[in-house]
């Protein structure tokens, strides 16, 4: 085991140890705000990829709107029709009969 420091030394001795402290608190820092940065910049650039492949996939599908004008519209209003009806039976309510209506 270690010997503790003779009394004389014993303010030495917290100094070392306080310096240390500091020292290490000073890395833990510094390790600290280097992760932040590298976290930064790896986000930074998840962004700018993702901004350019969004960029990239809206000119190819102006692209084929342009090429292909009849499939397309066709299949607009093909999807719009499927959904409209879809709505459209899941709101429905069918009118009761007069006899529904005037049942005693």
């Amino acid at each position: 085991m270690n010997n503790p420091p003779p009394c004389d030394q014993l303010p030495q001795a917290a100094k070392d140890l306080a310096d240390h402290a500091t020292q290490a608190a000073k890395d833990a820092a510094q390790a600290a705000k280097d992760l932040c940065k590298n976290a930064a910049v790896s986000a930074e650039d998840l962004y700018h990829t993702a901004a350019v492949r969004a960029e990239d996939t809206l000119v190819q599908s102006k692209q084929y709107v342009r090429e292909n004008p009849l499939p397309t519209v066709i299949g607009a209003f093909a999807l719009g029709l499927t959904l409209g009806c879809l709505l459209g039976m899941a709101q429905h309510h069918p009118e009761p009969t007069l006899r529904d209506r005037f049942r005693w």
